[in-house]
């Protein structure tokens, strides 16, 4: 089974949870609710869709049986993860870099003060 279809919405939170989104396998079967969450050391990390138990523990729903297939989805969607963040930044980048260069074009077409005799 190869990871066909990676889908991420990124979060503007402070929490550990930084995307959900879902993943397709073979363009056959699809997969809801992932989250790349950042735990306490700062590392990315896929959490499969999951519901809590009676007693507050939580239980994966969906999740990979081979560590091939898990190695596979969870790499696959870190990278799609990484892809956005990095598009993200250069987007808010060129926003900054385009906002300077506007204030300092504004500043340069704005008049001199005139001279002249004070009063």
């Amino acid at each position: 089974m190869q990871v066909s279809e990676v889908r991420l919405n990124l979060l503007k939170t402070d929490t550990a949870v930084k995307a959900i989104g879902s993943f397709a396998l073979d363009g056959a079967f699809a997969v809801r609710g992932v989250r790349v969450m950042e735990d306490k050391n700062g590392h990315n990390f896929v959490a499969f869709p999951s519901r809590e138990k009676q007693d507050g523990s939580y239980e994966d729903i969906a999740f990979p049986l081979s560590k091939e297939l898990y190695a596979s989805i969870t790499g696959a969607i870190i990278d799609e993860y990484k892809q956005q963040v990095e598009k993200q930044e250069q987007a808010q980048n060129q926003e900054a870099s385009q906002e300077q260069t506007q204030t300092e074009a504004e500043s340069a077409a704005a008049p001199a003060p005139k001279k002249g005799k004070s009063r």
